[in-house]
């Protein structure tokens, strides 16, 4: 029961600002106000469906309530109208009057100080209280899982799924005539006219033809991004990271299961100075090369570029991140948004429960979870993916990776917006960090053309750029580069 609940005069519980606190042990509920919600609807039917897209039965605390208000559905969905009559008819033809209190109480409910204007406030104010006896029992639950047998980072990926669960609000939907979506719709449309080709769309990759293919990597987006081992997912990934937060200004959230901070730094800066990342690691670097690291250096000091390494990662952890991030920057205050989650790669990643029956279906909930995080936050999410070992086994006519290939799950391409695939030509005696040429074939894209994209890989700076024509790509002498 509730120590203080303060409303204003004429007005419901939880509207304007109430205060609430609870003894320890209690579960948070108001049946006055569940007696009022209910009496609404006797009131006016119509605030069934004034409520009917946030609000549900399991949201009353009390098992008679929750029956009176599933008979009140059932009756509206037939077409009958909620009365006293046709209520205590209904319940005694399934047998819960008597559960309920009799006609009675539907006749205490029905005099109950309410009013059919105040419906949906007393139904927020109720998902409210039902909201906070679901994080109860949520900590409830994790006590009980901390004290269960089994391997401690297992347990730790369950509570943090459980809190997850528990403190994801209840978004309501909504439904508008497409009448009310014209004007908006238009006046994007002529930003968009006004604007051709200066308008920033989306996160853009640095790389012009694929960026006229995506339009950008666009918000709420699922974008996968799989090749081979060694064909460069995680540099194009870097490129494009580096060039949305230090040319577009965009926060990046990187989450790198493979490479450490340290090697993404080192990564950045070969990229953004043009010293090759080989001279970096060896230290053979002349004087040129440390005047080129510590401008470029200056450059990146103030990206707005956000890395994670931890070695186990749930879509759990992503969302907690990216939310800290657009925190943080909301309150820098500097203009930044996030723009660009990053994960590498899924098929290292943890689906934060151990209830999956195999790794496919895990990787299905993973691949689940990273679209619902780009909904949620209208973000683009690029996830990187590994192929199938067949690819590799397949003749060179055939050798270019395909939707099939996706390693794990077809529900990697069931739930992405875009599939993109590295293709380079690459044989044992070959250099792979001489420049060459690749293509990245765009296989999946729900808002546009599926294409190859023909671009340059230059390995030494492990980048890749606009498509240079063979004869004027840069010359690689291996020999520098020490052993």
């Amino acid at each position: 029961m509730a120590l203080e609940i303060v409303s204003s005069k004429g007005r419901p519980p939880g509207s304007g600002k109430s205060l609430m606190a609870f003894k320890i042990g209690d579960r948070p509920h108001d049946i006055e106000c569940e007696k009022a919600l209910l009496a609404s609807v006797l009131l006016s039917n119509d605030c069934l469906l004034e409520i009917q897209n946030f609000f549900e039965k399991s949201h009353l605390f009390l098992p008679a309530h929750q029956s009176i208000f599933e008979a009140m559905q059932s009756l509206s969905f037939k077409g009958v109208p909620v009365e006293l009559t046709t209520l205590a008819n209904y319940l005694k033809e399934h047998g819960l009057l008597d559960r309920v209190g009799g006609a009675e109480y539907l006749a205490q409910i029905s005099q109950s100080p309410a009013t059919s204007m105040h419906a949906a406030e007393y139904a927020r104010f109720l998902s409210d209280l039902a909201w906070r006896r679901k994080l109860i029992e949520a900590g409830e639950l994790c006590r009980g899982l901390a004290l269960k047998a089994g391997e401690t980072t297992e347990i730790a990926a369950e509570i943090e799924k459980t809190v997850f669960d528990a403190t994801q609000e209840k978004k309501s939907s909504s439904v508008d005539k497409i009448g009310n979506l014209l004007h908006q719709t238009l006046k994007e449309i002529e930003f968009r006219s006004d604007n051709q080709g200066a308008m920033d769309v989306g996160c853009r990759t640095g790389l012009r033809d694929l960026d006229e293919c995506l339009l950008g990597l666009r918000p709420g987006q699922l974008v996968v991004l799989a090749a081979r081992p060694g064909m460069g997912k995680t540099s194009l990934a870097s490129n494009i990271m580096v060039h949305a937060a230090m040319k577009q200004r965009k926060a990046v959230l990187f989450m790198s299961l493979e490479m450490t901070k340290e090697e993404v730094c080192e990564r950045m800066i070969s990229f953004v100075s043009g010293v090759d990342l080989h001279k970096i690691k060896t230290g053979k670097l002349g004087g040129e090369d440390f005047e080129e690291l510590f401008y470029a250096a200056e450059q990146c000091e103030e990206a707005p570029l956000y890395v994670d390494d931890r070695s186990i990662v749930t879509p759990y952890d992503v969302l907690a991140q990216a939310r800290k991030i657009k925190s943080l920057l909301q309150m820098e205050k500097k203009g930044i948004e996030l723009g660009l989650v990053v994960v590498d790669y899924i098929q290292i990643m943890k689906s934060g429960s151990s209830f999956h029956e195999n790794r496919s279906i895990e990787v299905a909930a993973i691949t689940g979870g990273l679209k619902m995080i780009a909904k949620d936050l209208k973000v683009p999410v690029l996830a990187l993916s590994q192929l199938n070992r067949e690819v590799a086994k397949r003749g060179v006519e055939v050798k270019k990776p395909q939707l099939s290939d996706l390693k794990d799950s077809g529900a990697i391409e069931a739930d992405a917006d875009v599939v993109m695939f590295i293709h380079r030509e690459q044989g044992p005696e070959n250099d792979s960090r001489a420049p060459s040429e690749a293509e990245i074939i765009i296989a999946k894209h729900r808002a546009g053309p599926t294409k190859g994209v023909k671009v340059t890989w230059l390995g030494h700076l492990t980048k890749f750029s606009d498509h240079i024509a063979p004869a004027f790509m840069p010359q690689h002498n291996p020999e520098n580069m020490g052993p």
